[in-house]
């Protein structure tokens, strides 16, 4: 039954490209030919995708329609190209790019693979419109540091002061913050040769403490890329339904701060203790904050409300655990400790050793009991679906 059924997708895909529209200008791609595809192109948008699986089956023909629609808008310009690649025909690749489930849609920006994948609505105005706004200049042109006094972004900034737009050291600067937008805001001053080029990092404008300038090669993507990494990309990073899922595949502890979205102060200290006790964890743990209100599920399931906020809480996509006092973040070793005790085991131990204590008392509480019991993980709920996707390792 099952290798009818997988005859049956296969020919699918065979028909819906045969019957595609003759405009079609997706690139098949394989290990032979990704060099010079990659290299050809500003952005690259590569399709990982089994013939065995029925999402890719449904999405084929839509990504044929928006490579075409996106072909006759910007022609062959080297500006964008859509590639697709058969993972049963090229294990090298799937296991190159790090694919773990079909389909799998990644970006390649300027050479380089971002972490980053579509996500976004399969249909041909989604990923056309996608497409189109990721070949967006990443850079904000200013001519007075005045005009940057009233940004409105929670991101950090980095600014730029470059002789020309045609100068290489300003190309390798837009091709590296095209890839970084997403986690810094980047501007940039022509100075038409008056001084030499240069690069600044800083948190916010006026955040003099923070400012940092780059000293390294400005002609190199790679040394621009490792600097802003570092830069860019927060110690504690904000939880959203928008980047939840891709932050599940990380395939890393969440320890989460609740807090009301007013409350900017619990954040910073929550930053504050994470830089100073618990750097050395970051291999194996992702820091977050999360809006409580928003997030409100995840704090019911631990019996905690709006008015408990803010919350603390570890998320091992199995249970979520509470710390126990928020006001305890600010005893030093606290949280480490509590985290710690979820490597021992420790915090297991103790929600099911005080669970079988109630058990044996005569008075025994069926609720009771049940409300000792760890909370289930609810993001594990946001991982990615066996709805949407075939996982690699599943059998097909």
């Amino acid at each position: 039954m099952h290798q009818k059924l997988f005859s049956w997708l296969a020919l699918a895909v065979a028909l819906s490209q045969l019957f595609m529209p003759a405009t079609g200008e997706s690139y098949q791609v394989s290990r032979h030919n990704v060099s010079e595809v990659v290299d050809s192109n500003e952005l690259v948008l590569l399709l990982f995708y089994s013939n065995r699986c029925k999402y890719s089956v449904q999405l084929m023909p839509i990504y044929e329609s928006a490579a075409s629609q996106l072909h006759s808008t910007l022609g062959g310009t080297g500006k964008l190209a859509l590639g697709k690649v058969d993972c049963d025909l090229e294990p090298e690749m799937e296991s190159n790019y790090d694919i773990g489930k079909y389909p799998t849609i990644k970006i390649v920006r300027n050479k380089y693979v971002n972490k980053k994948e579509y996500r976004g609505q399969r249909s041909v105005e989604a990923i056309v419109s996608f497409a189109l706004e990721e070949l967006l200049d990443p850079i904000q042109e200013f001519v007075s540091l005045n005009e940057l006094n009233d940004l409105n972004t929670r991101k950090y900034l980095v600014i730029g002061h470059y002789e020309s737009n045609s100068h290489d050291e300003y190309m390798a600067y837009r091709r590296a913050a095209s890839n970084m937008k997403e986690h810094c805001q980047f501007h940039v001053k022509f100075t038409g040769g008056n001084g030499p080029n240069s690069l600044t990092f800083q948190e916010h404008l006026n955040h003099t403490d923070s400012l940092s300038l780059y000293t390294g090669n400005m002609s190199s993507q790679e040394e621009l890329m490792e600097w802003l990494t570092m830069k860019c990309i927060p110690i504690v990073r904000e939880l959203t339904f928008s980047n939840a899922e891709e932050l599940t595949e990380e395939a890393k502890l969440f320890v989460i701060l609740f807090h009301n979205p007013q409350d900017k102060q619990s954040g910073k200290d929550f930053e504050r203790v994470v830089r100073a006790e618990l750097m050395d964890e970051l291999d194996n743990v992702i820091f977050l904050t999360a809006d409580g209100i928003l997030f409100k599920t995840p704090l019911f399931h631990m019996n905690k409300t709006e008015a408990d906020l803010p919350v603390i809480a570890i998320d091992s996509f199995a249970h979520m655990f509470p710390f126990p006092e928020f006001d305890d973040l600010y005893k030093p070793g606290k949280l480490k400790e509590f985290i710690g005790q979820l490597y021992t085991g420790d915090l297991h131990w103790r929600y099911h050793f005080v669970e079988l204590m109630n058990s044996v008392e005569d008075n025994e509480d069926d609720t009771e009991v049940s409300s000792l019991k760890p909370p289930s993980s609810k993001f594990r709920e946001l991982r990615p679906s066996k709805h949407r996707y075939t996982f690699a390792r599943d059998e097909l």
